[in-house]
């Protein structure tokens, strides 16, 4: 399992070795540049001495050394060096060869292989061009220094890095402390303890983490709520519907004779019907749910919509002597699903056909209006009142009266559905109670 504490501390840890690692090297290329020019400046300097005295040394050959390393000092300097006039070598030191030491005429400073090792070397000539001088010494002795100063500087530090791993593990853990607060507020939450979890101790950098936890507990609620009380309508629903079953069934198990059977049996399949009828209501007010993965969207036309649902619905009206007109402006498309939008359609025209007059016409109509689609279903019947017209959208809701069968559940699904398309639906009374208009009304 991946730990955000552990990669933290990791990270900082690499973070802080590879500056040591960087520093280090900057280190030791600045000190040995600094070592360079100082020591670069003892050889000027013992060349300028070392010419001086030429001009007071005598023609033959002076042969001794200075600053020969004894080895009683770490860093004493081991010289080599000629000077030279027009007629040949004036002075060398004990440990020069008597051939140049330089093979060219470059003058300043250089770098030469002498005795399997490399040397600093400086050619220089004195100011009247009478004496000119061949200086050097060993490079080991300025890398050797280098080192020991880089070590001095660096080496202390590392004693220190147990401290820094304390320090960054310490800093992490404190740092981590909010998510480990949030992480126990989210523990805390269970299906009877869904209430959002407090912004105001959270950190900005997990603000939305919280915000996104916040908003699926919520979710999740309103789920939860959602289920317990589809679970307990149906169950009240389908209560009623059973027990007029099982009365029936026991109405015909003791039935004398053929007729009586037959009718109680009659009744037995008709509170079938109506029990499939509210279950298969009940399936699709579930489906609906706005977190449901059915809920897909995509372009929809709505003229093809409409064509397909009066068609499933055109047997059972001529059943009921009702003819279904159509007027549809093709081409008009929404965001939305297809299937829930024939559910919507097909529970308007269904509710139509069930309580429009017999015979009678029902008009179903697709147009733009002010902006908007706007898909209407018109029948001849008597409508609904005012006072109702706001009931009718709750669930198993049913008019005073009503002899048609039904679950109650049909515009209640029809406004669920209209809310996730973010439509709106519209009742309207015709003039002289001459009929009943259903309007939706979707974005364009």
């Amino acid at each position: 399992m991946t730990s955000i504490r552990r990669r933290l501390i990791f990270l900082l840890i690499a973070l802080l070795s590879s500056a040591w690692l960087v520093t280090a090297l900057l280190t030791r290329y600045e000190t040995g540049d600094e070592i360079d020019t100082i020591f670069d400046a003892e050889i000027t300097q013992a060349a300028h001495i070392l010419l001086g005295m030429a001009r007071h040394a005598k023609e033959e050959i002076i042969e001794h050394g200075i600053n020969n390393n004894d080895g009683s000092q770490p860093y004493a300097q081991t010289m080599l060096y000629q000077v030279w006039d027009s007629h040949g070598i004036v002075m060398r030191s004990l440990h020069a060869p008597e051939q140049p030491l330089n093979q060219g005429h470059q003058l300043g400073f250089q770098e030469i292989n002498y005795l399997n090792q490399k040397w600093r070397l400086l050619n220089l000539w004195d100011e009247n061009h009478v004496f000119h001088i061949v200086i050097a010494e060993p490079l080991v002795t300025r890398a050797k220094l280098a080192r020991h100063i880089t070590y001095q500087i660096l080496l202390p530090t590392l004693t220190f890095f147990p401290f820094l791993g304390f320090l960054i593990w310490f800093t992490v853990r404190m740092g981590l402390t909010p998510l480990q607060k949030l992480r126990q507020a989210i523990l805390q939450r269970n299906a009877s303890r869904l209430e959002a979890i407090p912004l105001a101790a959270v950190p900005e950098e997990v603000l939305p983490l919280a915000v996104s936890i916040n908003d699926l507990l919520n979710r999740l609620k309103r789920s939860l709520d959602s289920e317990k009380q589809f679970t307990g309508n149906a169950a009240h629903e389908l209560r009623t519907p059973l027990a007029a079953i099982k009365t029936q069934a026991q109405v015909a198990m003791r039935a004398d004779n053929l007729e009586d059977r037959m009718h109680a049996l009659q009744q037995v399949i008709q509170g079938t019907e109506r029990s499939t009828h509210l279950i298969e209501q009940l399936l699709i007010l579930a489906r609906v749910d706005p977190d449901n993965a059915h809920n897909e969207m995509t372009q929809v036309d709505l003229s093809q919509i409409a064509h397909k649902v009066t068609a499933e619905l055109m047997n059972y009206a001529h059943q009921r002597r009702i003819h279904v007109e159509s007027d549809l402006d093709h081409h008009l498309t929404v965001i939305g699903n297809p299937w829930q939008l024939e559910i919507v359609l097909r529970n308007l025209i269904d509710n139509a056909l069930r309580y429009a007059p017999q015979p009678s016409t029902i008009q179903v109509l697709l147009r733009t209006v002010k902006g908007k689609i706007e898909l209407s279903v018109i029948d001849q019947g008597k409508g609904i009142g005012i006072a109702e017209q706001e009931k009718i959208f709750n669930r198993f809701y049913r008019l005073d009266g009503t002899v048609e069968q039904g679950s109650g559940l049909g515009l209640s699904i029809v406004k669920r559905i209209l809310e996730l398309h973010q439509a709106t639906i519209s009742l309207t009374q015709l003039a002289d109670e001459s009929g009943f208009k259903v309007s939706i009304f979707f974005p364009k």
